[in-house]
């Protein structure tokens, strides 16, 4: 015979139903949620479990998975309840799920949603270096997985491991007339991968210094306290070759560049293999 006690745990497992006899565990309240992720937790005495999201129909979730985890609270272990869900089949922003348990509303909660184009990007390729985590003489390595539909840790390396790219060098304008020099330098700042880029006119001598946060191959600088406000996406072609994108130039009347002009970027020297 399967004997149930009510223990009124309410600290067991984080954030309970009535009585501690269950917790909607994920998503929790605010957070972030992308890809393809999962809704769990458990309840010691259900016939259905349920989910709703905004206001959505209701989504029968599979029951009674081992979870030794819910034994004291329950008396057994087949407490479980799990499903898959796409998040990015909802917009960005905020939704609410809310948990039924036998047609019983037993949590209502907020989360939020940061998806990307379409519900399921196909053909994607990404890598990316967490450095300082999970401590700060580790780096992670993230790696974008299509079945997950987001970035998944596919290493954990002493810092300094994972090389940043080879940015480091001059550059000057592909088929300019203009006599200007950038060099581009990749370390880190507080931990973080981090792209500055010095802008010499030859001909005026002035220097702008601009910087930003390194993302894989690319990065957006910026120097907002020169006399001109412009900014640039920075990508790594190749060894030699290197794009850069105006995104912004203020005041407009200043600049003799414009958001999306494209200019390619050939490094003074090869770099040595």
């Amino acid at each position: 015979m399967n004997y149930r006690y009510p223990l009124a745990l309410t600290l067991f497992l984080g954030t309970s139903f009535a009585y501690g006899r269950g917790a909607l565990e994920n998503p929790k309240p605010d957070d972030p949620m992308s890809g393809i992720g999962t809704i769990y937790g458990w309840s010691c005495d259900a016939q259905t479990i349920e989910f709703q999201i905004d206001e959505g129909d209701r989504v029968e979730i599979p029951y009674g998975t081992r979870r030794r985890d819910t034994e004291k609270a329950c008396g057994d272990m087949n407490n479980g309840f799990v499903t898959q869900y796409n998040f990015g089949l909802l917009g960005n922003g905020e939704h609410r799920i809310r948990l039924y348990v036998d047609g019983v509303k037993e949590q209502d909660r907020n989360f939020r949603v940061t998806r990307l184009e379409k519900p399921y990007m196909r053909g994607l390729q990404g890598k990316a270096v967490v450095p300082g985590f999970p401590d700060a003489d580790s780096e992670t390595i993230l790696t974008w997985s299509e079945s997950a539909q987001n970035f998944q840790i596919t290493g954990i390396e002493p810092v300094g491991t994972h090389p940043l790219p080879d940015f480091n060098g001059l550059w000057r304008v592909k088929n300019s007339a203009g006599n200007v020099l950038f060099q581009t330098t990749a370390g880190y700042r507080e931990n973080d991968p981090w792209l500055t880029m010095s802008m010499l006119d030859m001909d005026s001598n002035s220097l702008q210094i601009y910087s930003g946060l390194l993302e894989g191959r690319g990065a957006i600088v910026d120097d907002e306290f020169a006399p001109v406000d412009a900014a640039f996406e920075m990508e790594l072609l190749s060894v030699d070759e290197m794009r850069m994108t105006v995104v912004h130039c203020k005041p407009s009347t200043s600049c003799n560049i414009r958001p999306g002009d494209v200019f390619t970027l050939l490094r003074e020297t090869s770099a040595t293999p």
